[in-house]
C-alpha cells in the first residue's frame, strides 16, 4: 500500500495525507496543518481535498518566491484539475462521492499526478 494511503488510514484527511506523504518523500517541510481545513471538500463537499492538497504541495515545491517571477504553477494547476475532471467528470468532493469514487482512489490518483510534476 502506498504511504499516502497509509496516512489517510491513520486519520489524516485527504489534503493532509498528500502533503505529509510529499514531505516524507521529498524531505520537505510543508506544514501539514495548512491542509487541515481542506478535507471533505473544505468540509462542505466543494473541491476535493486530494486535489487541494496536491496543489498546496505543488505550490510549495514549484511555486514562485517573488512577484517578479512568472507563476508557472498556474499552467500545471489547470492540467492537474483537467486530468481529474477528465477521469472522473468532476473535482467536487460531493459529486465524486455520489459517483462512488472512494477517498483512497482520488488520493492515489491526485498524488500520482502531483508526482509527475515535481520530479
Amino acid at each position: 500500500m502506498k504511504r499516502v494511503l497509509e496516512l489517510h488510514k491513520e486519520g489524516y484527511n485527504c489534503a493532509e495525507s498528500i502533503v505529509k506523504a510529499i514531505n516524507e518523500e521529498k524531505e520537505t517541510n510543508i506544514p501539514v496543518s495548512v491542509a487541515s481545513p481542506f478535507g471533505s471538500g473544505m468540509t462542505v463537499g466543494s473541491t476535493c481535498g486530494a486535489v487541494t492538497g496536491a496543489l498546496m504541495a505543488l505550490g510549495s515545491i514549484r511555486g514562485r518566491k517573488t512577484s517578479k517571477e512568472s507563476n508557472e504553477t498556474r499552467k500545471i494547476t489547470k492540467e492537474v484539475i483537467n486530468k481529474v475532471k477528465e477521469k472522473y467528470g468532476t473535482f467536487e468532493c460531493s459529486e465524486l462521492k455520489k459517483k462512488g469514487i472512494s477517498c483512497d482512489e482520488i488520493i492515489e490518483y491526485a498524488y500520482d499526478i502531483l508526482r509527475e510534476y515535481i520530479k
